[in-house]
Protein backbone atom coordinates (compact mmCIF):
# COMPACT_ATOMS: atom_id res chain seq x y z
CA UNK A 1 0.00 0.00 0.00
CA UNK A 2 1.61 3.34 -1.09
CA UNK A 3 1.38 6.55 1.47
CA UNK A 4 -0.84 9.19 0.53
CA UNK A 5 -0.32 11.33 -1.77
CA UNK A 6 1.13 14.94 -0.69
CA UNK A 7 1.83 17.77 -3.43
CA UNK A 8 -1.95 18.65 -3.79
CA UNK A 9 -2.92 21.92 -4.44
CA UNK A 10 -5.03 21.88 -0.97
CA UNK A 11 -1.78 21.09 1.19
CA UNK A 12 -2.08 24.55 2.40
CA UNK A 13 -5.57 25.14 2.79
CA UNK A 14 -8.89 25.86 0.87
CA UNK A 15 -7.92 29.54 1.36
CA UNK A 16 -4.48 29.32 -0.35
CA UNK A 17 -5.73 26.90 -3.15
CA UNK A 18 -8.79 29.99 -3.63
CA UNK A 19 -6.30 32.61 -4.42
CA UNK A 20 -3.98 30.10 -6.82
CA UNK A 21 -7.50 29.31 -8.90
CA UNK A 22 -8.58 33.16 -8.74
CA UNK A 23 -5.33 34.42 -9.77
CA UNK A 24 -4.76 31.69 -12.57
CA UNK A 25 -1.69 29.55 -11.39
CA UNK A 26 -4.38 26.76 -10.95
CA UNK A 27 -7.63 25.38 -12.68
CA UNK A 28 -10.72 23.70 -11.22
CA UNK A 29 -10.09 21.40 -14.44
CA UNK A 30 -6.44 20.54 -13.80
CA UNK A 31 -7.30 20.03 -10.00
CA UNK A 32 -9.85 18.02 -10.66
CA UNK A 33 -8.33 15.60 -13.15
CA UNK A 34 -5.58 15.16 -10.64
CA UNK A 35 -7.62 14.24 -7.80
CA UNK A 36 -9.44 11.99 -10.27
CA UNK A 37 -6.04 10.45 -11.63
CA UNK A 38 -5.18 9.76 -7.95
CA UNK A 39 -8.30 7.82 -6.96
CA UNK A 40 -8.10 6.08 -10.49
CA UNK A 41 -4.43 4.72 -10.14
CA UNK A 42 -4.73 4.20 -5.70
CA UNK A 43 -8.71 3.49 -4.79
CA UNK A 44 -8.38 0.02 -5.91
CA UNK A 45 -6.08 -0.26 -2.33
CA UNK A 46 -7.50 2.51 -0.39
CA UNK A 47 -11.63 1.50 -1.76
CA UNK A 48 -12.63 5.21 -0.64
CA UNK A 49 -14.97 5.47 -2.79
CA UNK A 50 -18.15 3.23 -4.11
CA UNK A 51 -19.08 5.20 -7.03
CA UNK A 52 -16.86 7.83 -9.12
CA UNK A 53 -18.10 10.42 -11.75
CA UNK A 54 -15.39 11.74 -13.60
CA UNK A 55 -16.92 13.27 -16.24
CA UNK A 56 -19.60 14.48 -14.85
CA UNK A 57 -16.61 15.98 -12.36
CA UNK A 58 -15.05 17.17 -15.36
CA UNK A 59 -17.68 19.21 -17.13
CA UNK A 60 -18.79 20.61 -13.60
CA UNK A 61 -14.59 21.81 -13.56
CA UNK A 62 -14.77 23.02 -16.98
CA UNK A 63 -18.08 24.91 -16.17
CA UNK A 64 -16.21 26.40 -12.87
CA UNK A 65 -13.55 27.75 -15.48
CA UNK A 66 -15.31 29.50 -17.40
CA UNK A 67 -17.44 31.26 -14.45
CA UNK A 68 -14.13 32.70 -13.47
CA UNK A 69 -13.12 33.43 -16.33
CA UNK A 70 -15.97 35.51 -16.84
CA UNK A 71 -15.46 37.03 -13.54
CA UNK A 72 -18.25 35.11 -11.36
CA UNK A 73 -17.32 34.08 -8.00
CA UNK A 74 -19.03 31.36 -6.01
CA UNK A 75 -17.40 31.78 -2.89
CA UNK A 76 -14.74 29.66 -1.18
CA UNK A 77 -16.00 26.41 -2.36
CA UNK A 78 -15.42 27.38 -5.78
CA UNK A 79 -13.39 24.41 -7.58
CA UNK A 80 -13.27 22.66 -4.23
CA UNK A 81 -13.23 19.05 -5.27
CA UNK A 82 -15.43 17.00 -2.78
CA UNK A 83 -16.33 13.49 -1.69
CA UNK A 84 -19.86 12.80 -0.79
CA UNK A 85 -21.48 9.84 1.92
CA UNK A 86 -23.54 7.29 0.17
CA UNK A 87 -26.02 8.40 2.77
CA UNK A 88 -26.66 11.82 0.48
CA UNK A 89 -28.60 11.74 -2.46
CA UNK A 90 -27.07 12.82 -5.95
CA UNK A 91 -28.83 13.45 -9.21
CA UNK A 92 -27.08 11.52 -11.47
CA UNK A 93 -25.84 8.94 -8.83
CA UNK A 94 -26.62 5.49 -7.33
CA UNK A 95 -27.56 6.02 -3.23
CA UNK A 96 -27.16 2.62 -1.44
CA UNK A 97 -26.36 3.73 2.33
CA UNK A 98 -23.51 1.34 2.35
CA UNK A 99 -26.76 -1.58 1.41
CA UNK A 100 -27.46 -4.27 -0.71
CA UNK A 101 -31.44 -3.36 -0.35
CA UNK A 102 -33.09 -0.84 -2.62
CA UNK A 103 -33.75 2.20 0.34
CA UNK A 104 -34.99 5.11 -2.72
CA UNK A 105 -38.15 4.86 -0.28
CA UNK A 106 -36.52 6.47 2.58
CA UNK A 107 -33.85 8.37 0.45
CA UNK A 108 -35.88 10.45 -2.13
CA UNK A 109 -34.29 12.91 -4.55
CA UNK A 110 -31.45 14.96 -3.64
CA UNK A 111 -31.59 17.59 -0.62
CA UNK A 112 -31.30 21.23 0.05
CA UNK A 113 -27.19 20.42 1.52
CA UNK A 114 -26.15 18.81 -1.64
CA UNK A 115 -27.91 21.54 -3.67
CA UNK A 116 -25.91 24.46 -2.15
CA UNK A 117 -22.45 22.53 -2.27
CA UNK A 118 -23.30 22.22 -6.18
CA UNK A 119 -24.22 26.44 -6.20
CA UNK A 120 -21.12 26.66 -4.13
CA UNK A 121 -19.35 25.80 -6.91
CA UNK A 122 -18.14 22.57 -5.22
CA UNK A 123 -16.90 19.60 -7.94
CA UNK A 124 -18.68 16.26 -6.45
CA UNK A 125 -16.08 13.33 -7.68
CA UNK A 126 -18.40 10.78 -6.23
CA UNK A 127 -20.03 8.62 -3.44
CA UNK A 128 -18.02 7.61 -0.66
CA UNK A 129 -18.22 4.37 1.10
CA UNK A 130 -20.05 3.90 4.36
CA UNK A 131 -21.21 1.65 6.94
CA UNK A 132 -24.39 -0.14 6.51
CA UNK A 133 -27.28 1.95 7.22
CA UNK A 134 -24.52 4.39 8.85
CA UNK A 135 -25.04 2.09 12.24
CA UNK A 136 -22.00 1.76 13.32
CA UNK A 137 -18.29 1.72 13.07
CA UNK A 138 -17.46 -1.41 11.21
CA UNK A 139 -19.05 -4.26 9.05
CA UNK A 140 -17.89 -7.73 8.13
CA UNK A 141 -19.67 -8.26 4.78
CA UNK A 142 -18.61 -4.98 3.42
CA UNK A 143 -15.13 -3.82 2.48
CA UNK A 144 -13.42 -1.71 5.01
CA UNK A 145 -11.31 0.95 3.26
CA UNK A 146 -7.94 0.85 3.97
CA UNK A 147 -6.84 3.21 6.58
CA UNK A 148 -4.22 5.61 5.41
CA UNK A 149 -2.70 6.19 8.81
CA UNK A 150 -0.59 2.59 8.05
CA UNK A 151 -0.24 1.87 4.96
CA UNK A 152 1.71 -1.24 5.80
CA UNK A 153 -1.24 -3.16 7.78
CA UNK A 154 -4.94 -3.04 6.97
CA UNK A 155 -6.51 -0.80 10.17
CA UNK A 156 -10.41 0.28 10.75
CA UNK A 157 -10.78 3.75 10.16
CA UNK A 158 -13.69 3.89 12.05
CA UNK A 159 -17.21 4.50 10.61
CA UNK A 160 -19.39 4.72 9.86
CA UNK A 161 -17.84 7.62 7.36
CA UNK A 162 -15.54 5.23 6.97
CA UNK A 163 -14.98 5.98 2.96
CA UNK A 164 -15.17 10.09 3.55
CA UNK A 165 -12.56 10.21 6.00
CA UNK A 166 -10.17 8.33 3.55
CA UNK A 167 -11.21 10.01 1.41
CA UNK A 168 -9.56 13.25 2.58
CA UNK A 169 -6.58 11.39 4.54
CA UNK A 170 -5.97 9.82 1.37
CA UNK A 171 -5.27 12.75 -0.75
CA UNK A 172 -8.44 12.55 -3.17
CA UNK A 173 -9.66 15.55 -1.97
CA UNK A 174 -9.56 18.29 0.90
CA UNK A 175 -12.86 18.23 2.09
CA UNK A 176 -15.61 15.18 2.64
CA UNK A 177 -19.40 14.96 3.73
CA UNK A 178 -20.19 12.74 6.20
CA UNK A 179 -23.34 12.33 8.91
CA UNK A 180 -23.13 11.81 12.70
CA UNK A 181 -25.62 9.86 14.67
CA UNK A 182 -22.92 9.32 17.83
CA UNK A 183 -19.63 9.61 16.19
CA UNK A 184 -19.47 8.61 12.34
CA UNK A 185 -17.92 11.94 11.55
CA UNK A 186 -15.25 12.51 14.27
CA UNK A 187 -14.33 8.95 15.23
CA UNK A 188 -12.87 8.14 11.62
CA UNK A 189 -11.42 11.57 11.72
CA UNK A 190 -9.37 10.83 15.08
CA UNK A 191 -8.68 7.43 13.56
CA UNK A 192 -7.01 8.32 10.16
CA UNK A 193 -5.48 11.54 11.74
CA UNK A 194 -7.58 13.97 10.24
CA UNK A 195 -10.08 16.83 11.10
CA UNK A 196 -13.82 16.10 11.55
CA UNK A 197 -16.61 18.50 12.20
CA UNK A 198 -20.30 17.32 13.73
CA UNK A 199 -22.50 20.45 13.01
CA UNK A 200 -25.29 21.07 15.63
CA UNK A 201 -28.66 19.23 15.32
CA UNK A 202 -30.54 20.79 13.03
CA UNK A 203 -27.98 23.24 11.32
CA UNK A 204 -28.68 21.89 7.91
CA UNK A 205 -31.67 20.09 6.63
CA UNK A 206 -30.65 16.54 6.15
CA UNK A 207 -33.96 15.49 3.60
CA UNK A 208 -32.32 13.29 0.48
CA UNK A 209 -30.50 11.50 2.81
CA UNK A 210 -31.15 8.12 4.50
CA UNK A 211 -32.01 8.47 8.02
CA UNK A 212 -30.96 6.53 11.12
CA UNK A 213 -32.11 8.38 14.31
CA UNK A 214 -33.67 11.53 13.10
CA UNK A 215 -33.52 13.41 16.35
CA UNK A 216 -29.84 12.82 16.53
CA UNK A 217 -28.28 12.51 12.78
CA UNK A 218 -26.16 15.54 11.93
CA UNK A 219 -23.97 16.57 9.02
CA UNK A 220 -20.36 16.76 9.38
CA UNK A 221 -17.34 17.67 7.31
CA UNK A 222 -13.95 16.22 6.78
CA UNK A 223 -11.06 18.18 6.15
CA UNK A 224 -6.90 18.52 6.52
CA UNK A 225 -7.87 21.25 9.38
CA UNK A 226 -10.48 23.30 11.15
CA UNK A 227 -9.82 26.28 9.17
CA UNK A 228 -11.15 24.54 6.38
CA UNK A 229 -14.59 22.59 8.08
CA UNK A 230 -14.87 26.16 8.96
CA UNK A 231 -15.06 27.31 5.32
CA UNK A 232 -17.06 24.62 4.36
CA UNK A 233 -19.32 24.64 7.03
CA UNK A 234 -19.99 28.21 6.62
CA UNK A 235 -20.02 28.25 3.20
CA UNK A 236 -22.89 25.69 3.41
CA UNK A 237 -24.65 27.47 5.84
CA UNK A 238 -24.41 30.88 4.45
CA UNK A 239 -22.91 31.67 7.83
CA UNK A 240 -20.02 34.45 7.94
CA UNK A 241 -17.26 32.70 10.36
CA UNK A 242 -16.60 34.63 13.53
CA UNK A 243 -13.84 37.42 13.47
CA UNK A 244 -10.47 35.58 14.07
CA UNK A 245 -9.40 35.83 17.67
CA UNK A 246 -5.73 35.72 18.53
CA UNK A 247 -4.37 32.27 18.98
CA UNK A 248 -3.71 32.29 22.69
CA UNK A 249 -6.63 30.21 24.57
CA UNK A 250 -6.47 33.15 28.03
CA UNK A 251 -9.30 33.33 29.27
CA UNK A 252 -10.85 29.93 27.68
CA UNK A 253 -12.14 27.38 30.20
CA UNK A 254 -12.34 24.20 29.11
CA UNK A 255 -14.57 21.37 30.56
CA UNK A 256 -12.24 18.12 31.56
CA UNK A 257 -14.83 15.08 31.99
CA UNK A 258 -13.73 13.54 35.26
CA UNK A 259 -12.64 9.55 35.36
CA UNK A 260 -16.17 8.05 35.16
CA UNK A 261 -16.29 9.29 31.67
CA UNK A 262 -12.32 8.68 30.50
CA UNK A 263 -12.15 5.33 32.56
CA UNK A 264 -11.98 3.17 29.68
CA UNK A 265 -8.79 5.33 27.95
CA UNK A 266 -6.07 3.17 26.10
CA UNK A 267 -2.51 4.37 28.07
CA UNK A 268 -1.34 5.91 25.13
CA UNK A 269 -4.42 7.72 24.37
CA UNK A 270 -4.38 8.65 28.19
CA UNK A 271 -0.67 9.82 27.82
CA UNK A 272 -1.00 12.01 24.40
CA UNK A 273 -3.93 13.70 25.96
CA UNK A 274 -2.23 14.83 29.20
CA UNK A 275 0.75 15.96 27.22
CA UNK A 276 -2.01 18.05 24.88
CA UNK A 277 -3.83 19.30 28.49
CA UNK A 278 -0.63 20.62 29.61
CA UNK A 279 -0.52 22.25 26.52
CA UNK A 280 -3.74 24.42 26.65
CA UNK A 281 -2.68 25.32 29.58
CA UNK A 282 0.70 26.83 28.56
CA UNK A 283 -1.32 29.04 26.16
CA UNK A 284 -3.66 29.74 28.82
CA UNK A 285 -6.05 27.85 28.72
CA UNK A 286 -8.06 27.40 31.95
CA UNK A 287 -8.94 22.94 32.73
CA UNK A 288 -12.34 22.71 34.67
CA UNK A 289 -12.90 19.35 36.55
CA UNK A 290 -16.54 18.36 35.34
CA UNK A 291 -18.65 15.38 37.52
CA UNK A 292 -20.43 14.72 34.40
CA UNK A 293 -21.84 12.60 32.98
CA UNK A 294 -21.70 10.66 35.92
CA UNK A 295 -21.86 6.49 35.36
CA UNK A 296 -25.68 6.93 35.69
CA UNK A 297 -25.92 9.63 32.58
CA UNK A 298 -23.26 7.26 30.92
CA UNK A 299 -24.99 4.22 31.27
CA UNK A 300 -28.43 5.70 30.15
CA UNK A 301 -26.85 7.45 26.72
CA UNK A 302 -26.53 3.77 26.35
CA UNK A 303 -29.35 2.52 26.35
CA UNK A 304 -30.61 5.13 24.31
CA UNK A 305 -28.00 4.38 21.57
CA UNK A 306 -29.23 0.44 22.03
CA UNK A 307 -33.06 1.27 21.65
CA UNK A 308 -33.76 4.09 20.51
CA UNK A 309 -31.48 4.39 17.61
CA UNK A 310 -32.11 1.08 15.98
CA UNK A 311 -35.87 1.30 16.90
CA UNK A 312 -35.91 4.09 14.23
CA UNK A 313 -34.20 2.13 11.63
CA UNK A 314 -36.65 -0.67 12.10
CA UNK A 315 -38.99 1.96 11.59
CA UNK A 316 -37.62 2.80 8.19
CA UNK A 317 -36.91 -0.15 7.35
CA UNK A 318 -39.74 -2.15 7.96
CA UNK A 319 -40.53 -5.21 9.69
CA UNK A 320 -41.27 -7.51 6.69
CA UNK A 321 -38.05 -5.76 4.63
CA UNK A 322 -35.57 -6.93 7.09
CA UNK A 323 -37.04 -10.32 7.44
CA UNK A 324 -37.09 -10.60 4.31
CA UNK A 325 -33.47 -9.87 3.41
CA UNK A 326 -31.78 -10.83 6.57
CA UNK A 327 -29.28 -12.66 4.57
CA UNK A 328 -28.46 -9.59 2.49
CA UNK A 329 -27.57 -7.18 5.48
CA UNK A 330 -24.57 -7.14 7.28
CA UNK A 331 -24.35 -9.03 10.30
CA UNK A 332 -22.89 -6.16 12.78
CA UNK A 333 -25.93 -4.20 11.65
CA UNK A 334 -29.02 -7.64 11.76
CA UNK A 335 -27.76 -8.08 15.36
CA UNK A 336 -28.50 -4.44 16.44
CA UNK A 337 -31.76 -4.95 15.09
CA UNK A 338 -32.16 -7.69 16.27
CA UNK A 339 -31.12 -6.58 19.88
CA UNK A 340 -33.84 -3.76 19.16
CA UNK A 341 -36.84 -5.41 17.80
CA UNK A 342 -38.52 -5.79 21.45
CA UNK A 343 -38.20 -2.05 22.28
CA UNK A 344 -41.88 -1.70 23.82
CA UNK A 345 -43.55 1.72 22.81
CA UNK A 346 -43.50 2.58 26.38
CA UNK A 347 -39.34 2.16 26.72
CA UNK A 348 -39.06 4.65 23.46
CA UNK A 349 -41.06 7.00 24.84
CA UNK A 350 -39.28 6.79 28.11
CA UNK A 351 -35.63 6.98 26.25
CA UNK A 352 -36.64 10.08 24.27
CA UNK A 353 -38.09 12.08 27.48
CA UNK A 354 -34.62 10.83 29.04
CA UNK A 355 -32.87 12.26 25.91
CA UNK A 356 -34.63 15.61 25.89
CA UNK A 357 -33.87 16.11 29.51
CA UNK A 358 -30.10 15.55 28.95
CA UNK A 359 -30.60 17.98 26.16
CA UNK A 360 -31.80 20.66 28.51
CA UNK A 361 -29.24 19.63 31.53
CA UNK A 362 -26.50 19.63 29.31
CA UNK A 363 -27.46 23.37 27.91
CA UNK A 364 -27.04 24.86 31.56
CA UNK A 365 -24.45 22.70 32.28
CA UNK A 366 -22.14 24.40 29.21
CA UNK A 367 -23.38 28.30 30.30
CA UNK A 368 -20.05 28.69 32.54
CA UNK A 369 -17.79 26.60 29.53
CA UNK A 370 -16.27 27.54 26.41
CA UNK A 371 -15.92 23.81 25.28
CA UNK A 372 -15.48 20.27 26.72
CA UNK A 373 -12.42 18.75 25.66
CA UNK A 374 -11.72 15.29 26.07
CA UNK A 375 -10.32 12.14 23.78
CA UNK A 376 -12.47 11.98 20.15
CA UNK A 377 -12.07 7.74 20.47
CA UNK A 378 -10.60 6.00 23.74
CA UNK A 379 -8.28 4.05 21.04
CA UNK A 380 -6.17 4.25 18.09
CA UNK A 381 -7.12 2.42 14.75
CA UNK A 382 -7.30 -2.13 15.28
CA UNK A 383 -6.24 -3.94 12.77
CA UNK A 384 -9.70 -4.87 10.62
CA UNK A 385 -8.39 -8.58 10.70
CA UNK A 386 -9.39 -8.50 14.61
CA UNK A 387 -12.86 -7.64 13.42
CA UNK A 388 -14.07 -10.63 11.73
CA UNK A 389 -17.05 -11.57 13.91
CA UNK A 390 -19.97 -9.78 14.87
CA UNK A 391 -18.71 -9.76 18.51
CA UNK A 392 -15.68 -8.25 18.04
CA UNK A 393 -17.09 -5.54 15.62
CA UNK A 394 -20.14 -4.83 17.54
CA UNK A 395 -17.27 -4.76 21.02
CA UNK A 396 -15.11 -1.90 18.75
CA UNK A 397 -18.56 0.43 17.44
CA UNK A 398 -19.08 0.62 21.20
CA UNK A 399 -16.05 1.47 22.26
CA UNK A 400 -14.97 3.29 19.23
CA UNK A 401 -17.82 5.87 19.85
CA UNK A 402 -18.29 5.77 23.44
CA UNK A 403 -16.81 9.12 23.92
CA UNK A 404 -18.71 10.74 20.89
CA UNK A 405 -21.89 10.09 21.54
CA UNK A 406 -22.73 12.61 24.49
CA UNK A 407 -22.74 15.31 22.15
CA UNK A 408 -25.11 14.34 19.99
CA UNK A 409 -27.70 12.76 22.77
CA UNK A 410 -27.00 16.72 23.92
CA UNK A 411 -27.27 18.37 20.35
CA UNK A 412 -24.30 20.14 20.45
CA UNK A 413 -21.50 20.68 18.36
CA UNK A 414 -17.97 19.19 18.08
CA UNK A 415 -14.52 18.90 16.44
CA UNK A 416 -12.28 16.44 16.58
CA UNK A 417 -8.75 17.26 15.39
CA UNK A 418 -5.49 15.43 15.67
CA UNK A 419 -3.52 15.46 19.00
CA UNK A 420 -0.10 14.44 17.36
CA UNK A 421 1.33 14.86 14.02
CA UNK A 422 1.68 12.10 11.37
CA UNK A 423 4.56 10.19 11.54
CA UNK A 424 4.68 10.17 15.91
CA UNK A 425 2.51 6.82 15.82
CA UNK A 426 -1.11 5.54 15.20
CA UNK A 427 -3.61 9.08 15.22
CA UNK A 428 -5.01 9.95 18.18
CA UNK A 429 -7.68 12.49 17.85
CA UNK A 430 -9.13 15.30 20.58
CA UNK A 431 -12.89 16.17 20.65
CA UNK A 432 -14.02 20.25 21.32
CA UNK A 433 -17.44 19.88 21.90
CA UNK A 434 -19.24 23.27 22.18
CA UNK A 435 -23.22 24.46 23.16
CA UNK A 436 -25.74 24.53 20.19
CA UNK A 437 -25.58 26.76 17.66
CA UNK A 438 -21.34 27.53 18.44
CA UNK A 439 -20.88 25.90 15.31
CA UNK A 440 -18.21 28.42 14.02
CA UNK A 441 -17.30 30.11 17.33
CA UNK A 442 -16.28 25.92 18.24
CA UNK A 443 -14.50 25.64 14.95
CA UNK A 444 -12.46 28.46 15.12
CA UNK A 445 -11.53 27.75 18.90
CA UNK A 446 -10.62 24.41 16.88
CA UNK A 447 -8.36 26.04 14.84
CA UNK A 448 -6.43 28.12 17.71
CA UNK A 449 -5.72 24.75 19.79
CA UNK A 450 -5.09 22.32 16.53
CA UNK A 451 -2.26 25.28 16.07
CA UNK A 452 -0.77 25.12 19.08
CA UNK A 453 -0.88 21.57 19.49
CA UNK A 454 0.85 21.29 16.20
CA UNK A 455 3.72 23.95 18.14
Amino acid sequence: MSAPARGTEWDNGLAAYGRRLRNGSATATQVTEAALDRIAAADDNFRAFVHVDAERAKHAARGIDLLLAAGVDLGPLMGVPVAVKDLFAVTGMPTQAGSRLDLSHAIGLEGPLIGRLKRAGAIILGKARMVEFAAGAQNISHPTPWNPADPDRHRSPGGSSNGSAVAVAAGFCPIAIGSDTGGSVRAPAALCGIVGSKASAQSFSLDGAFPLCPAMDSVGFFALSAEDAAIAHGSLADARPPRSAPDSLTGMRFGVPHDAALSDLDTEVAEVFEASLRKLERAGGHLVPLDWPDHAEIEQIGAIYAGLVPSDLIATLGVERIETNRDSIDPVALDRLDRASAVPDHAYAELSRIRHAFARRAAERMTSLDAVIQPTSPICAPLVEDLGDVASASAFTKRALGLTRMANVYGFTACSIPMREPGSGLPIGLDITGPSGSDLLTLDLARRVQKILKS
